[in-house]
Order: structure tokens, then C-alpha cells, then sequence
């Protein structure tokens, strides 16, 4: 029998330090296809940082030199966000690949994850998406998992409906030691079926920078793919190293928020939604400005046409 094949797809955004030490761990951490491993490869997206920080990523393709597998480096003269930026990946992947792993830069694996994804999937028909346990930078458990945005859960919180409903809304701060199924994993790390990765036409690049994986798992529910936690797989994510919180990046969130809202929920439930985020925010405002700029841009509905998305300039350079 074949080994499975797992295209992995990193994005460096001026953190090439981060992408090197992320590349050495998949190295060392996967095992090779001899001793039961999977047959890997690694297409990096540099997100049009800097020329500095792509031409100090250059040697990281040299994968003879590292003794590791095939490394692919995609430089784009725009950057596509978090949602095209990989999509850029999937056009340079294996077309016969059994899975995508989608793995932030600024991840390192604690343990073989791509052996342990792969041989969860495969036993598991009904899961088309799942992730590892996240572990921070000092060693702490973190938060791997989370909730589909409803009003309900919004509204009455979800410790409320969790009692009604606790399969659809199991506790993100229990230890699990066996696989779990959940709404949607963070996504510092996606471990993907490429067959309904496909069926469903990928990331929707719509999404800049947020809700990516909560419309990715939404849209394979509704193909009856499920989502799963496999805690025995363990990664570090020294969170957010590419992306500074401005006004602007957070203005961001509520773009790809109301546009996951605009494509699964009535107008009726979008407006409840923009009251309930509007108040939010607006009742924050004391405590910083920014919150009441913030419930006026919601209370104009977050429009998409200011999204950083389309500020971006074609460079010239390689």
C-alpha cells in the first residue's frame, strides 16, 4: 500500500525565523515513509513581506542540504491573506494528495502531527477537517477549539445552551484524551480531507484575515463532514507573530464575521447580530476609543469595500 501523501502549506508574512524553526520541526517531528511515516511536502506562500525577510527565506528550498522532503517557495506580489495566501499553496500542491495541513508559521509540532492526523483520518470517514492540541510558548494548554457563532449561544451564553445541547457545544477548556468532536479547531492548524476540501471549492477568499475555519467547517457540515480534535497530536503556537492588532486589523474581524452572518443567516438574524456586537463594543468605549469607532463601523452594517483586502498594491519586485 502506498504512503498517504500530505501537502503542507505554511504562510510567512516578514517572519522568516519563525518559518525556518516551524520547517525544522515538521522534520524532525514526522517520520520518514520507511519507518510507517507519511510521503510530505512543504509549499511555503511568501505573503509579499519585505524583500529582505523572502531573500533570507531563499535557502530554505535547498531541502537536500536539510536532508528533509521536496520545499516549494512561493513568493506572491500581493498579499492575499490568510485565505488566498493558502489557496496560492493548494495551486502548487500534489494534485493527488490525500490531505492538506495548513499550519501557521509561527507553529512548531511536538509530536509526529502529520502521522497521527493522517492515521486519525483515515480510520474516520465522516471527518473532513481536524486539528492538534495547542500548547502555548511557556508550555500551557490552550483553547484548540470553538463555537459556530449563534444568537443563542450570543445572546444566552454557552453555558446556557450547552445545557440543552452539550454534544454540539462540549467544553473547551476540558482535557480530552481521546478525539472529540467539535464546531471548528483554531486555525493555527487545519489538517484537511483534500477530497471535500475540494468538493467544496477550498478556503473562501473572501475572508482577509478572519473566520476562516469557522466558514471552512461550516461548509463541510452542510456536505456531512465532520470537524475533531485529536488531542494525542501536539503543537506549540506562539500566537500572532505576523499580525499586529491595529484598528484597522480589527476592523477586520467584523468584516469576515458579517460575511460568514450574510451567507448562513437570515436578515432578520443579521440584524440581531449587528445590535449585539454594536452594544458590545459601544458599551467599551470608556475603556478605549477605539470600541466606540468600532460599534459605529458595525452599526454601518461592516461593509466589505473596507477591507484591507483592497489596499493592497502589486509589487514590482521578485
Amino acid at each position: 500500500m502506498n504512503p498517504r501523501k500530505v501537502s503542507i502549506i505554511l504562510i510567512n508574512y516578514n517572519s522568516h525565523q519563525f518559518t525556518y524553526d516551524c520547517v525544522d520541526s515538521i522534520i524532525e517531528k514526522t517520520a520518514p515513509v520507511d519507518r510507517k511515516g507519511v510521503d510530505y511536502e512543504i509549499i511555503i506562500v511568501d505573503n509579499n513581506s519585505i524583500v529582505n525577510d523572502y531573500e533570507a527565506l531563499k535557502p530554505i528550498t535547498n531541502s537536500s542540504q536539510r536532508n528533509g522532503p521536496q520545499i516549494q517557495l512561493i513568493r506572491s506580489r500581493i498579499n492575499l491573506g490568510f485565505s488566498g495566501g493558502n489557496m496560492l499553496g493548494v495551486q502548487f500542491a500534489d494534485p493527488n494528495t490525500d490531505y492538506y495541513y495548513f499550519l501557521n508559521n509561527d507553529c512548531v509540532l511536538r509530536t509526529d502531527v502529520c502521522s497521527q492526523l493522517t492515521d486519525f483520518m483515515d480510520a474516520t470517514p465522516n471527518a473532513g477537517l481536524c486539528g492538534a492540541q495547542m500548547f502555548s510558548g511557556d508550555g500551557s494548554r490552550q483553547i484548540t477549539f470553538g463555537y459556530l457563532p449563534t444568537l443563542g449561544s450570543k445572546i444566552l451564553g454557552h453555558g446556557f445552551v450547552r445545557m440543552f445541547n452539550p454534544a454540539l457545544y462540549p467544553s473547551v477548556r476540558q482535557v480530552y484524551t481521546e478525539p472529540v468532536r467539535v464546531p471548528f479547531v483554531m486555525g493555527s492548524t487545519l489538517f484537511v480531507r483534500a477530497s471535500a476540501f475540494n468538493m467544496i471549492g477550498g478556503f473562501d477568499i473572501a475572508h482577509f484575515l478572519y473566520v476562516e475555519e469557522e466558514d471552512l467547517a461550516k461548509r463541510l457540515l452542510l456536505k456531512e463532514f465532520y470537524v475533531y480534535l485529536v488531542p494525542q497530536a501536539e503543537y506549540v503556537h506562539f500566537t500572532g507573530q505576523s499580525t499586529i492588532r491595529t484598528y484597522d486589523v480589527e476592523k477586520e474581524y467584523y468584516i469576515s464575521l458579517f460575511h460568514y452572518f450574510r451567507k448562513y443567516h437570515s436578515w432578520f438574524e443579521r440584524g440581531l447580530f449587528r445590535v449585539y456586537y454594536f452594544i458590545k463594543n459601544g458599551r467599551k468605549f470608556r475603556r478605549n476609543r477605539v470600541y466606540a469607532r468600532l460599534a459605529w463601523f458595525i452599526g454601518r452594517g461592516s461593509p466589505m469595500r473596507e477591507s484591507l483586502r483592497y489596499r493592497q498594491i502589486i509589487s514590482g519586485q521578485n
